[in-house]
């Protein structure tokens, strides 16, 4: 993990409208567990029946043997994909366009990607039925791919997939509408980074994909000709995931995801990443159109007690 070390040692993801976004809470009435065949739905029942996190099943045909799609997270208007190329994790993310036939139905859903400044279809979903057994909800569609450079071992798939669908984290069934899990959960877009209250990292961090690892200097170093990000976008899902999503550099788009964790049943922090490399986040304050995260670092409390770090980082909801 790079820099929301900067958000959380580290902290999908494209504009949406709060106005029309589903709260994943029983108490607003919102199903997570929708069943159907999308082609037989509106766009607006569509969504619903895809909302949420899908993991692949093993013995999806066509397969790539180089490339294992591992699971694909929709929410209102973002997906979030996790791949395996080549034995390394990759994320793509950003967001779907719902096509619709003369007869108002669904006729297919893209996948879109900005790929050097320009936003393409890296894939296309038909044929998407959701069911439900005793104890899971099981989605099949069929997949053309065409995916960026980069992902060449798994361009060009057409096949039939099989996913099975996750859990909501336990919040999200449990707690009302005026809760924080149910106002942090959403598609935000960041504004500013300060850290030790004066000194603005906010164009830093934007340069974020500008750096790479050397072995030579065994640090992160500028890569030459870089151009900084032009804005970074932030999703955080009712089904433990975030992402962030840095744009507009020459070096492409990049992306950082994990998963996150309240704390405890006050909804004021969480952690982010896994069980070995944690990172607290702490809500410094919430509305319906803000969210100010703060982090804290001691790098070496041992031998430089003093060198610390607090951060801010305020974003705003799409």
């Amino acid at each position: 993990m790079k820099k929301l070390l900067y958000l959380c040692t580290i902290i999908l993801v494209v504009a949406c409208s709060s106005d029309d976004s589903v709260t994943p809470s029983n108490n607003d009435g919102t199903d997570l567990n929708v069943t159907g065949t999308v082609s037989e739905q509106t766009p607006t029942e569509a969504k619903e029946t895809i909302y949420g996190k899908w993991n692949f099943i093993s013995n999806s045909r066509l397969a790539a043997s180089d490339c294992d799609f591992n699971s694909i997270e929709f929410t209102d208007d973002v997906y979030i994909m996790q791949v395996t190329v080549d034995g390394e994790s990759q994320t793509l993310s950003g967001d779907y366009e719902i096509n619709v036939s003369a007869d108002g139905n669904v006729s297919s859903i893209d996948l879109k990607f900005e790929s050097d400044n320009t936003v393409i279809t890296i894939a296309s979903l038909t044929e998407v039925v959701v069911t439900e057994s005793a104890t899971e909800i099981f989605a099949t569609f069929l997949i053309e791919w065409s995916l960026p450079e980069g992902f060449v071992s798994c361009d060009n798939l057409l096949g039939e997939y099989s996913a099975e669908k996750d859990e909501p984290m336990d919040e999200s069934v449990t707690t009302d509408p005026d809760s924080n899990h149910a106002k942090v959960v959403g598609n935000w877009t960041f504004s500013s980074m300060i850290e030790n209250t004066y000194l603005d990292k906010t164009s830093d961090w934007l340069n974020e994909p500008c750096y790479e690892y050397s072995s030579d200097e065994d640090d992160e170093v500028l890569i030459d000709g870089c151009t900084t990000a032009t804005s970074i976008t932030l999703t955080i899902s009712t089904y433990g995931t975030y992402a962030l999503v840095w744009r507009g550099s020459n070096e492409g788009t990049y992306i950082e995801t994990n998963v996150w964790n309240w704390t405890d049943e006050t909804q004021t922090a969480f952690t982010v990443g896994s069980e070995e490399d944690t990172t607290l986040i702490t809500i410094e304050s919430l509305t319906d159109t803000e969210v100010v995260f703060s982090t804290f670092e001691q790098p070496d409390p041992i031998n430089a007690p003093y060198e610390t770090y607090y951060t801010v980082y305020t974003f705003l909801k799409n």
